[in-house]
């Protein structure tokens, strides 16, 4: 019996070996190296060779996730040792009961801990430009799908790898055409002028929260519906002149919703890698600089508000495929926690300098995996029972400790953004129930109908983490010092975000309630008949439901003075017989309750058509305000046109517009496509193509002035106010203009403002609006020889709402929106973020309601 088993074994090792001699390399396929100099592999390359892994070898298995923006597939492969792969239900099933053990007892658990696998999930190339690895991603594949030592069948038998080889397959593509199309040009390795992903360029790791973008979307799937991996591992790169590779564990502020043991076990498994790659002889490595976990919203940090283990790697870059020589003087430190680049105990083994390139980004990279995944191996049982404790403490906070719940009422100001809200949480699994009948709490009555979203369940600190107030400590460069940049953003609470009421409930309730998977605003359509039917404008949904109206060349209006029950502004449109079951799918559609109204509460209207817009769009990636700013457009059925620094220096044609946009940029950038104190580019240094460098000059900024005049509408978000005030000469004046860090600092926060709810551009609003500052941006208006409304203004006190400022009293009493008359137009000046990454729905009316033209 005992040699049979062994001929078994035998047969079964040599046909593995077979099977994967008989599978070419990623090299051998693609005539190079992966991180070979000056050459890279496309998507379509990519994606091909992970389905000839998955064809031909029986650890790949290869998903189709979904498609991309721009309609790419979005592949991640599944591998695992060839019974893993076959048995993949059985241990997916493992992972649903560990991920959500409501009623799991312990013996149950330690049963299914035993005989599951550990799933890590591998990110790799969600920023494009950051391209080593979706190289390293072929490679990587190759080698677990066809080793066959004992380290590798160590990792196999313990472990299951989801592989994503890119988060932004679109932009994988571009930067890739963009790169080759000019090695051995002055061009080679210049950054691409265009955003790489559609909407969001690097913003796309910052919307995993919130999951505006499809490839986020698909990614949450995977992360809290269908894999519940244990451990998430993000590959990114970073700027080239300091430490050679980050790992955790990460800077300060902790924090204090993520459960202290699953940020230990962060820091041993970062500081266990670091220890590896010493072993062997990668050096500059370092940790706990620059990167934080406090903010939630990066591929690599949400995972821990779900009791996951979340590892970012940051590796230092070079000029996208082509190879960086550092002499050893040009190295520097690394943000506060490394001041200079020399040895301390953070940064260990100084990495000399000399060449660095692409291949080597891949190796470090590499390293850093295996070590990973072997640890996982090792202690796959103590990584999976983790897991299901902090689970199940979850869950058992949520019965025992306040708040244990929290209500988001049915009747609300903004009806749709509170159904959004709850669709966001849902991506990420959140439990969410409806109230069956009413309900009496210590704070209220609850009816039918209204959301109830319990604590106890295994999300609990991401839920808490997303609807209470963010406090973010106040932490200095030194004592007494200026305030200490974040990494990001310092709020993200989404009541304030949306203008959503959100009741928390510190005493326990057990309603009668039942689950709900798809949040749905229900709209009684039987009540639409022909005649005239008003939408009323604080459902945000009802633009969407008004531009497809006009599109489908029905008359609209609004109206001009309150009638009966509806406010000004109220859009109005009249259906006849053939028209209704159309004007029911539509209302139905769009979620947008609509109301019968007499022809007598129609007299005072005037007719409403969409404003023919259009967006600056320079030739600078990282100006993230045009991109979030047309994915909400997009959203909404807004029509707009892209214009371009050429289209201000000569031919674009501006009377075909009505409303021209601004997103938040620098004058300097605006106008000449850098800041003024920017060095000249030394010898060496990639150049752009000419039409990509520059901005619209002074002749497009008289266009502008013109463009006024003539009566078309400017919109200036953020830092385009001061565009508008320093080039422009509007009658305004920035009070945070030379303001030092010290006096005010508000980076990311969340703060109150009165409107002036009788403008037009406050349509559908309520007197109190809570918005998004991220840049030292405030008004004071000047005299002017006609009227100026101040459309948005800070009180004399409490304003922040949520984050960290310092120097409040910097904004009392000052202006945040103003409409400002020139000539036949007006400018717009926006003082904040009313479209922050796709997120502040409280305040995408004030956009909107600048988009429509009375006829």
């Amino acid at each position: 019996m005992k040699r049979a088993l062994l001929w078994l074994f035998a047969f079964v090792f040599l046909f593995q070996g077979l099977q994967a001699q008989s599978i070419q390399s990623p090299e051998a396929v693609f005539g190079f190296q992966m991180g070979a100099d000056r050459k890279l592999i496309n998507w379509e390359q990519i994606v091909s060779y992970f389905r000839m892994l998955d064809e031909k070898l029986d650890r790949v298995q290869v998903v189709d996730l979904g498609k991309t923006t721009l309609d790419r597939p979005m592949i991640m492969a599944i591998i695992g040792s060839e019974e893993a792969i076959r048995n993949l239900e059985k241990y997916q099933s493992i992972q649903h009961q560990l991920a959500r053990p409501f009623d799991l007892n312990e013996q149950k658990a330690q049963d299914l801990i035993e005989a599951g696998k550990l799933f890590i999930l591998i990110t790799l190339n969600i920023h494009s430009s950051e391209i080593a690895a979706s190289q390293e991603s072929v490679e990587l594949a190759y080698e677990l799908a066809t080793r066959t030592d004992a380290g590798a069948q160590k990792i196999l038998d313990n472990v299951i790898i989801l592989l994503v080889p890119s988060l932004n397959p679109d932009g994988q593509d571009m930067y890739t055409k963009w790169y080759l199309e000019h090695v051995g040009t002055e061009h080679e390795g210049s950054r691409m002028p265009y955003k790489y992903h559609h909407y969001a360029d690097h913003d796309n790791n910052r919307d995993w929260f919130f999951f505006n973008l499809v490839e986020s979307q698909h990614v949450a799937r995977v992360l809290y519906h269908d894999w519940y991996p244990e451990i998430v591992m993000d590959q990114h790169q970073m700027g080239s002149s300091g430490a050679r590779l980050f790992l955790p564990p990460y800077s300060d502020p902790v924090n204090p919703n993520v459960p202290p043991s699953l940020m230990a076990s962060v820091n041993m498994l970062g500081k266990h890698v670091v220890a590896d790659l010493h072993d062997q002889g990668f050096r500059g490595v370092v940790t706990g600089t620059i990167f934080n976990a406090f903010f939630e919203g990066t591929m690599s940090k949400t995972p821990l508000w779900h009791n996951r283990v979340g590892i970012l790697t940051e590796a230092a870059s070079v000029r996208i495929a082509s190879p960086i020589y550092f002499p050893k003087t040009s190295l520097r430190g690394m943000g506060l926690d490394l001041p200079e680049y020399e040895q301390q105990t953070n940064f260990l083994d100084p990495w000399p300098g000399g060449w660095w390139r692409l291949r080597d980004i891949i190796e470090y990279e590499k390293a850093a995996t295996y070590s990973i995944l072997d640890l996982a191996a090792t202690y796959k049982e103590k990584f999976k029972r983790n897991f299901y404790r902090l689970n199940r403490e979850a869950i058992q906070a949520g019965e025992e400790e306040a708040p244990f719940a929290y209500v988001v009422p049915r009747q609300q100001h903004h009806p749709n953004n509170a159904i959004e809200m709850l669709r966001r949480l849902r991506y990420a699994n959140v439990d969410i129930y409806q109230i069956q009948t009413d309900m009496t709490a210590t704070n209220g009555l609850y009816e039918p109908g209204d959301y109830f979203i319990p604590l106890a369940q295994p999300s609990r600190a991401y839920i808490k983490d997303l609807l209470e107030i963010q406090q973010y400590p106040n932490l200095r460069e030194y004592p007494g010092g200026p305030p200490r940049q974040p990494y990001d953003v310092t709020a993200w609470t989404l009541p304030l975000q949306m203008g959503v009421e959100v009741v928390k409930l510190d005493k326990p309730l057990s309603p009668d309630m039942t689950r709900v998977t798809e949040p749905e605003l229900r709209i009684d359509i039987e009540n639409i008949t022909s005649g005239w039917l008003a939408a009323e404008r604080r459902h945000n949904h009802s633009y969407r439901l008004i531009n497809d109206l006009l599109k489908s060349d029905f008359e609209v209006f609004e109206l001009t003075a309150p009638s009966g029950n509806f406010e000004r502004g109220t859009f109005l449109f009249q259906v006849n017989d053939p028209q209704v079951e159309t004007v029911r799918k539509k209302s139905a559609a769009y979620e947008v309750p609509l109301h019968s109204i007499q022809p007598a509460d129609t007299q005072k209207k005037k007719p409403l058509q969409m404003a023919r817009i259009a967006i600056y769009t320079p030739w600078i990636s990282w100006a993230y305000d045009e991109g979030w700013l047309r994915l909400v457009l997009d959203n909404f059925g807004f029509d707009y046109t892209r214009v371009y620094n050429s289209d201000f220096k000569g031919g674009g044609k501006f009377e075909d517009f009505d409303v021209l946009v601004f997103g938040s940029q620098g004058t300097d950038w605006i106008v000449v496509g850098k800041p003024k104190d920017r060095p000249e580019a030394t010898v060496g240094e990639p150049k752009l193509p000419d039409k990509y460098v520059g901005g619209i000059g002074n002749a497009g900024v008289q266009k502008v002035k013109q463009f006024m005049v003539e009566g078309g509408t400017v919109l200036f978000f953020g830092r385009a106010c001061n565009f508008a005030i320093e080039k422009l000469r509007l009658p305004a004046q920035n009070t945070l203009r030379k303001v030092k860090r010290e006096d005010y600092f508000a980076p990311g926060s969340i703060f109150e403002l009165n409107l002036d709810v009788s403008s037009p551009l406050t349509y559908g609003m309520q007197e109190i609006a809570h918005v998004y500052k991220n840049r030292p941006v405030v008004l004071k208006l000047k005299s002017y020889n006609r009227e100026i409304r101040e459309t948005g203004y800070f009180g004399d006190r409490n304003l922040l709402k949520s984050g960290w400022a310092v120097g409040e009293r910097k904004l009392h009493n000052k202006v945040a929106l103003a409409e400002i008359p020139v000539g036949k137009g007006r400018a717009i000046l926006y003082a904040f973020r009313p479209q922050h990454r796709g997120q502040t729905y409280g305040t995408f009316k004030l956009i909107f309601n600048a988009l429509y033209l009375g006829r």
